[in-house]
């Protein structure tokens, strides 16, 4: 009798931790949906025009609570913006496409080979986590800021000068200085991406048969400028062809 009687008892238990679980998915969901939406805001790229805090952007990661379950919603977001950028399409257009392929090709290729290694202690795998959430957030808000045709780089390059110096020094990686490379819009992201590369890179050496990090984010810049001038001219022609109509 004691076994029946306890049967039912931990049934109960099972559904009732399990009905917590679901609403505490839920609740994450919620809280994840509601942290993305926040950081596509066009209000979060004017508050970071206008006030360039460094730390700003921490602090909303933190109190908006966008954990690391976010990091492949905000990858599949930066992603999709392609059609975006080229709609929005203005001289910051190409600079735009290459620091969303960069990204993702650091984001795609060594983040996710080094989270799933298990190589690294877990202070330094969240601190590594911590840095990748904050880098996805800031390239959605740049290029937001990129799209806008308003943007005046003089004036509102929030992410330029020095505002990735002291999370390089933080990393603790020789970065080699690119003397070719001195455009104030996409430098500062790529010396960073560059640092976070080298740290994972104490952890998972690159394989002789692997292909260098640079040569994938040139290729994959290539790909993304072909499609770019290709949809490009799709929509010149089909503006003449609209308005060869119009004047018919």
């Amino acid at each position: 009798m004691g076994f029946i009687c306890s049967k039912p008892k931990g049934n109960h238990t099972d559904k009732k931790m399990e009905i917590q679980k679901q609403e505490e998915i839920q609740q994450s969901l919620s809280t994840t949906k509601e942290a993305i939406d926040f950081v596509e805001s066009t209000s979060l790229a004017n508050v970071m025009r206008t006030k360039p805090i460094k730390s700003y952007l921490a602090e909303q990661i933190e109190k908006q609570q966008i954990q690391v379950d976010s990091c492949e919603i905000l990858a599949d977001k930066i992603e999709a913006k392609s059609q975006l950028i080229i709609r929005s399409y203005n001289h910051f257009t190409e600079k735009a496409l290459k620091i969303k392929s960069l990204v993702l090709e650091y984001y795609k290729n060594e983040y996710i080979n080094y989270i799933n290694s298990n190589l690294d202690t877990n202070p330094n795998k969240e601190f590594i986590q911590k840095e990748t959430i904050q880098l996805l957030v800031e390239t959605t808000v740049i290029l937001n800021c990129l799209m806008d045709k308003n943007f005046d780089d003089e004036i509102e390059l929030w992410w330029g000068d020095n505002y990735f110096s002291d999370r390089i020094q933080i990393l603790a990686v020789n970065i080699p200085v690119s003397s070719n490379n001195t455009d104030n819009i996409t430098n500062p992201i790529i010396q960073y991406i560059n640092a976070l590369k080298n740290k994972i890179l104490q952890v998972i050496p690159i394989q002789n048969n692997q292909p260098q990090s640079i040569s994938n984010s040139v290729a994959i810049t290539n790909i993304h400028l072909t499609q770019f001038y290709k949809d490009l001219k799709m929509e010149f022609a089909k503006k003449v062809e609209e308005e060869e109509d119009i004047n018919q």
